[in-house]
């Protein structure tokens, strides 16, 4: 018998944690941080408010159907309104976009009508997309996994968009511009 044939593919399966201890949560965090990631905005619009946060756990995830996935820390505002909503949109950031990033990355925001010097445009949802990012998905939610303090959302793509440029990337604890990255290695 396989593990397959006791879980049903749309459920989710229990991994066995293993017995030699755990990680420490610091060297968790110090490893994390080497990995680079595009910056993202996700957002929703619920009951006439909208709400965005800084994101790097996003990640396509399907082509048929189009789907891409978040992670969403349960206590974040953001959580609720993409629950409520039933859909949600990702932008992705171009390297000039860093104040940006910082604006939805500052804690204790409310919910607004519009964000304060954000060019937004909103498309097949109705959740905030950000005016002139590198690409951009606009979802409906179809699937909610929940962690242990985070919520692994997955939105079928309903609208998508990309332009040119280069991204916005965070890596080691700081926001990073490839452009930059690459005047930095091409000096010495």
């Amino acid at each position: 018998m396989t593990l397959s044939d006791t879980h049903p593919a749309s459920e989710p399966r229990p991994i066995a944690a293993p017995s030699v201890g755990r990680a420490h949560a610091a060297e968790f965090k110090r490893a994390a941080a080497r990995f680079a990631s595009g910056v993202t905005v996700v957002t929703a619009r619920h009951d006439g408010l909208a709400h965005g946060i800084t994101v790097s756990a996003f990640a396509s995830f399907c082509l048929d159907p189009l789907q891409v996935l978040v992670s969403i820390y349960r206590e974040n505002r953001l959580h609720s309104m993409i629950t409520g909503a039933r859909s949600f949109a990702v932008s992705i950031l171009r390297e000039d976009q860093r104040a940006i990033s910082e604006y939805f990355a500052t804690p204790g925001r409310a919910p607004c009508d519009a964000f304060p010097g954000v060019a937004c445009h909103s498309e097949v949802t109705g959740a905030p997309l950000i005016s002139g990012s590198l690409a951009h998905f606009d979802c409906v939610l179809t699937a909610a996994f929940p962690g242990s303090d985070h919520t692994i959302f997955i939105g079928d793509v309903v609208a998508v968009s990309a332009g040119d440029g280069a991204p916005l990337v965070y890596f080691d604890r700081d926001y990073r511009g490839v452009r930059e990255h690459q005047a930095a290695c091409a000096a010495g």
